[in-house]
């Protein structure tokens, strides 16, 4: 068995003697109708994220930088730090946030404990 095996039939051809047109046409039926279907592998969806520009005190930059080194096991980045004090804030009991928020609202800042960045 020969690679010659492994193609598709093709239609006969009609001898030489019959006309053009007809031979046109066997070799048009010769030709796939349809090509095969890709498969498309239904993707994640990606998060859409909004750009978004903060006026900080340059204190407060800072606590963000800290933050963002205080994991020794994975990389995170400021707008992580921000999202992670986001879902902080989310799971507070309601007067522990009110706290805070006012906290934030009267310009306190939320000092670092070196123990804090210093732990592994």
């Amino acid at each position: 068995m020969g690679l010659k095996d492994l193609r598709k039939q093709s239609a006969p051809i009609p001898p030489d003697g019959e006309d053009k047109e007809a031979q046109i046409q066997a070799f048009i039926a010769g030709a796939p109708v349809t090509t095969a279907k890709s498969v498309k592998r239904k993707r994640k969806p990606k998060a859409t994220y909004k750009r978004l520009t903060f006026s900080l005190s340059e204190s407060v930059e800072k606590d963000i930088l800290k933050l963002s080194r205080v994991p020794r096991t994975f990389a995170i980045n400021k707008s992580q730090v921000v999202r992670a004090g986001v879902l902080a804030l989310m799971e507070m009991d309601r007067a522990v946030l009110l706290a805070v928020l006012e906290r934030a609202v009267k310009g306190e800042s939320a000092e670092l404990s070196e123990t804090m960045v210093d732990e592994e």
